[in-house]
């Protein structure tokens, strides 16, 4: 896999409506520290997106700013962020300033701007490759002060810059776990936050980087729901890059390239060069894989010309190497030597004082190994014998230790053989409970339907023809067989769904979602990719499943809100339930005590192949995640 391995943080650029009201609030009469502010507001707006208009709004500001270290550190702040993309030294001994002045200034506001200042100069950090030292400034300096300040927004981005450290020394593991912690706070504000569009992309982009497609695709679902909401997003690149380092893993060479170009634009429209010539590398990847050598080549010429790569050597080297392979593929071998060389140069450039460290090594021993040679000579014969008898009883043990392996290896085969088979006579054994379980559902459900239905519906119209008597008795004992004959019909639908049977799974789901909305309890869902074809008997496990697991909130968590994820790729179906409830915590319940739902649900589970995860603990909701293997018909 190519591409350029830094990640880089701005504000948001959003569309220019904010700016123009900051720009109207200045047209009015201000004070002076109101007026700072503003332009201080406005200079942040500008820094990432126009860095001449950043850095005027910064010297406006400073002409009103009030003279005490809360105003002085925040000047620093504002002048550091200003000065970010374009000069780093002075950019980190700014935000040095900020963070001497701040560290005074007591109260959350001292908290939350000082909180940022370290932020940021983490971010400097690792961009001069000290990914350590970013790692220790955010968990040290910049969390604990953003929840000294409950500014819970920037908690949340600072686990997103944890992930993104993880991430870039390849611990997708722990990059994984932070980036779902700042999930876990983003959603608090709304499921749409924008935020949790960058969140999505960057799990994504771990599991691509493991080659882990299937299990990267949910979260590029949920990543493509929120893109159109935000047109504009700085992360909006990120998202795009994902998908198609996706599509190049499953070799979908045109959905990879259209994702792509849609990442340049908007790249290129918000001003974000670095993120473009990212995306620009990953699409020669493409092209390169196609062979499709004079348009691989042809976006190395543009990327070679581009800043960002000249100004970093490492980048630079790649891209000469890549040049001088492309040009050798597309049989220019001239073109080919002098990329070569111009990356032989830089290399040696780079590397000059630790190739002659190594000269001196490789000198060193060489001479010692001519001194060597000498007493090689006169102990040969002897080394002889001494390999020879080694020999013979290196291979004696060989030939004991294979005999070992593959006695070993029938007994772990006849074991495997044997556990094929207990698996086999389990799953059958739980196909005859599922489908005895829905034969007599069906049965009880026609009986109840049909039969004491019809004498219920029957009693009514024989009740409705007496006569009434005074006291309105008739109607009463009329209003509760009414009632009876709706709850008799509830209870036959919720054991034989008819929407599913007649409409499908998507009908079925959506009407079981309205039938457990309550003005107490809201239920969001989402279905995904869901193929109509699948076999009812699938179908009816999957139903049972989310009705399981929705009965299982209505009884025990008592929550608010629910969000229901439905999605399937190729011959695997994936469910997510997530609720805000009272939660529990899983190690401390026994396996043998999880209640007889729970149990339902792992017996369907495991019928269909699948795995199911439980995370939750007190106060903090649950979240499910099922995976099925589903064949269609």
């Amino acid at each position: 896999m190519l591409f350029f391995s830094s990640h880089s943080f701005a504000q948001q650029a959003g569309v220019h409506s904010y700016a123009d009201s900051l720009e109207k609030v200045l047209a009015g009469p201000l004070n002076d520290t109101v007026r700072a502010r503003t332009l201080f507001l406005l200079s942040q707006y500008w820094a990432d997106l126009d860095s001449a208009k950043g850095m005027f709004y910064i010297t406006e500001a400073l002409k009103y700013n009030p003279e005490d270290d809360f105003h002085n550190g925040m000047a620093h702040y504002y002048l550091g962020g200003a000065l970010m993309e374009y000069d780093i030294p002075r950019s980190q001994k700014e935000y040095r300033q900020a963070v001497q002045l701040l560290q005074n200034v007591p109260g959350q506001q001292g908290y939350g701007l000082l909180a940022k200042a370290w932020h940021n100069l983490g971010i400097l950090e690792e961009r001069n490759g000290n990914e350590r030292a970013f790692a220790d400034i955010l968990l040290n300096k910049a969390i604990p002060l953003a929840v000294k300040a409950d500014d819970t927004d920037h908690v949340g981005l600072c686990y997103l810059s944890l992930g993104v450290v993880f991430s870039n020394i390849f611990d997708y593991d722990r990059s994984t776990e932070y980036y779902k912690k700042a999930i876990a706070i983003f959603r608090k504000k709304g499921p749409t936050n924008e935020k949790l569009l960058d969140c999505y992309s960057n799990i994504a982009e771990n599991y691509l980087s493991k080659e882990h497609y299937s299990e990267a695709k949910p979260f590029l679902d949920s990543a493509a729901v929120l893109a159109p909401l935000y047109p504009n997003s700085i992360y909006l690149p990120s998202f795009y890059l994902a998908q198609g380092r996706y599509y190049n893993g499953i070799q979908d060479w045109e959905q990879a390239l259209r994702s792509f170009d849609r990442g340049t634009v908007i790249a290129m429209s918000l001003k974000r060069f670095y993120d473009a010539t990212t995306i620009m590398m990953e699409q020669y990847q493409t092209y390169k894989a196609q062979k499709k050598y004079t348009a691989a080549r042809e976006l190395l010429l543009k990327i070679y010309g581009r800043p960002y790569v000249a100004e970093m050597p490492e980048n630079m080297r790649l891209v000469l190497y890549e040049l001088a392979k492309t040009d050798s593929a597309l049989n220019n071998p001239r073109e080919a030597y002098k990329w070569l060389l111009k990356f032989t140069e830089l290399t040696d450039s780079i590397s000059r004082n630790e190739t002659n460290i190594r000269i001196s090594e490789l000198e060193a021993k060489y001479n010692y190994a001519e001194k060597e040679k000498e007493v090689l000579r006169l102990n040969e014969r002897t080394k002889m014998q001494k390999l020879l008898l080694g020999g013979s009883l290196v291979l004696l043990l060989i030939t004991i230790l294979m005999s070992v392996y593959f006695y070993k290896q029938r007994r772990v085969k006849a074991e495997q053989q044997l556990q094929s088979l207990q698996q086999a006579q389990q799953i059958a054994v739980a196909q005859a409970l599922l489908h005895g379980e829905e034969r007599e559902r069906r049965r009880l459900a026609s009986d109840l339907h049909d039969g004491l239905g019809g004498m219920l519906a029957s009693a009514k119209i024989h009740l409705s023809e007496m006569e009434q008597d005074e006291n309105g008795r008739l109607n009463k004992v009329i209003g509760q067989l009414d009632s009876s004959v709706t709850e008799l019909r509830r209870i036959a639908r919720n054991m034989m769904p008819e929407a599913l049977l007649r409409s499908g799974l998507e009908m079925a789901l959506k009407d079981l979602r309205q039938s457990v909305a309550t003005e107490r309890m809201s239920v969001e869902m989402q279905l995904i990719d869901i193929a109509p074809d699948l076999p009812v008997q699938v179908q009816l496990i999957i139903y049972r499943i989310i009705q399981e697991l929705l009965a299982n909130v209505i009884k025990h968590a008592a929550a608010t809100e629910v969000f229901i994820q439905c999605s399937q790729l190729k011959n695997i179906f994936y469910i997510a339930v997530e609720d805000n409830g009272r939660g529990f915590d899983v190690r401390s319940v026994p396996a043998d005590k999880k209640g007889i739902g729970l149990e339902n649900i792992r017996h369907r589970v495991e019928f269909l192949q699948g795995k199911m995860d439980i995370s939750s603990s007190p106060g903090k909701g649950t979240v499910i995640n099922i995976e099925l293997l589903c064949r269609n018909s």
